[in-house]
């Protein structure tokens, strides 16, 4: 099972074992709006140590954006968070680094009922877990092909 370990001046970590395999863990709430609880397991994405951290992390993006448009009407249009340890290399001083990032999916096709329940857990999440890393919200998969180009750059901190 996957453990979200919280500390106070690191954030979150997702780990299994404790070690940091995830690359990105993804939750919703439950059908019955009561609970948030992790998506299936193709959702939560390990890192892949046969390839390079930043190949690693394109590649986990790309998996994700193909979960977030494919399967039946009611999974796409389902809001999401996404907690993603994103790995790149910064434009300024060529320095490999890394920075957890804490996106809140919520496509312009999520009904009413959807968005309220989403907006108003993500508060409780958020307090829960002491997330005080960088939140990102993202609408459509262009805000999230926006993402390593701003940390890149240093426009996202």
């Amino acid at each position: 099972a996957v453990v979200l370990r919280v500390s106070r001046s690191s954030g979150i970590n997702a780990e299994y074992g404790g070690e940091k395999i995830y690359r990105a863990v993804v939750l919703r709430v439950s059908p019955d709006t009561k609970f948030i609880i992790p998506e299936e397991e193709k959702w939560q994405i390990k890192k892949d140590p046969s390839v390079s951290k930043v190949e690693c992390t394109a590649s986990c993006l790309k998996t994700i954006k193909g979960l977030l448009v494919n399967g039946d009407e009611a999974s796409k249009t389902l809001p999401r968070w996404i907690i993603f340890n994103f790995d790149f290399v910064t434009d300024i001083d060529n320095r490999d680094t890394d920075k957890t990032i804490f996106i809140k999916w919520c496509p312009d096709g999520s009904s009413i009922k959807n968005r309220m329940v989403f907006t108003t857990s993500t508060k409780g999440l958020t307090d829960f877990l002491n997330i005080n890393s960088t939140t990102v919200q993202a609408d459509a998969l262009e805000d999230l092909d926006e993402i390593i180009p701003k940390l890149q750059s240093g426009n996202l901190k």
